[in-house]
């Protein structure tokens, strides 16, 4: 698959450039963290400034390029990402270099808020499906990589047209497919990453919108390092129209047994300002419970 991609890129590498666009964009986000498990409170923060560059040739192709630049509290995590570069026309996307991977690209694998999980920082992410004890977090899969390192470098083709969307990745350690159709409303989707070296995970979801609510349901199935784990979550939120939004999950792992739920809510100031806050509760070996709240700013 690499061969006929980059076969694809030469042959329109050489059409002239038309237009060019450049954007600085990304968010700031403040606050504090509990867990029960430390007993503690600690500040969290994060500053991420994102630049978008595209030029489209004469004949409506666009190339570009994502990079982040990322700092976390104690500046852990700073410096630039590994960029991403792409190509598209007619519903058609090339990538190359920090790829987005299948399984971190399929709808309703995270929840619609402000941090992709429960309160200013996520709450460690137990309401993705996919986030099983078995893999060990939620980025073992291949993924868009934020931070100076981590990135898995790799090429991807994405296919979206009419409500239907396709996605291929291949790395040097995985390949990749996922597939996705939405109609009035709601989005199915499901995906299959599978590694090398035999580890393995398949999403399936389903979502949608309703009035001021939205719910999603989701389902993994992940084999890493000879362990496996299947896991259900189901998320959801509703919008007040008022500022307010209240959202919240419940997830079940079967091996092993993990019971975990949260709930959180953002209310929002106007100009794109926002104040975060939410609770994750484990029923597992760690029980922990998880509490983060804070400031959240986009620009």
């Amino acid at each position: 698959m690499k061969n006929i991609i980059l076969a694809t890129t030469a042959l329109v590498a050489t059409a002239g450039v038309a237009a060019a666009d450049v954007s600085i964009s990304g968010y700031g986000r403040f606050g504090a963290v509990y867990s029960n498990n430390a007993d503690d409170w600690n500040t969290a923060s994060r500053l991420r400034l994102q630049f978008d560059v595209s030029a489209e040739t004469d004949g409506g192709i666009v190339f570009g390029a994502r990079q982040r630049l990322q700092t976390e509290e104690n500046a852990t995590g700073n410096g630039g990402n590994g960029a991403r570069f792409y190509m598209t026309t007619n519903g058609f996307t090339l990538a190359m270099g920090n790829i987005l991977g299948v399984i971190e690209a399929a709808p309703n694998l995270y929840l619609s808020t402000k941090s992709a999980g429960v309160g200013l920082e996520g709450n460690g992410f137990y309401s993705l499906a996919a986030n099983t004890s078995s893999n060990g977090g939620r980025f073992a899969w291949t993924a868009y990589s934020s931070g100076g390192a981590g990135a898995t470098e790799g090429v991807e083709l994405l296919y979206n047209m009419n409500g239907f969307g396709a996605h291929l990745h291949s790395t040097d350690v995985s390949t990749g497919l996922g597939l996705n159709y939405t109609f009035s409303g709601y989005t199915v989707a499901a995906a299959y990453e599978d590694f090398d070296n035999g580890d393995s995970i398949l999403f399936a979801s389903v979502g949608g919108t309703i009035g001021q609510v939205d719910v999603a349901l989701a389902y993994a199935d992940t084999e890493f390092g000879g362990a496996s784990a299947q896991k259900w979550s189901l998320k959801g939120g509703y919008d007040f129209g008022t500022g307010l939004t209240v959202y919240g999950f419940v997830a079940s792992e079967d091996s092993p047994a993990n019971e975990s739920y949260g709930l959180g809510a953002s209310y929002d100031l106007g100009g794109g300002v926002s104040l975060e806050g939410g609770v994750t509760k484990t029923d597992d070996i760690a029980d922990d419970t998880i509490i983060s709240m804070g400031a959240f700013f986009s620009f």
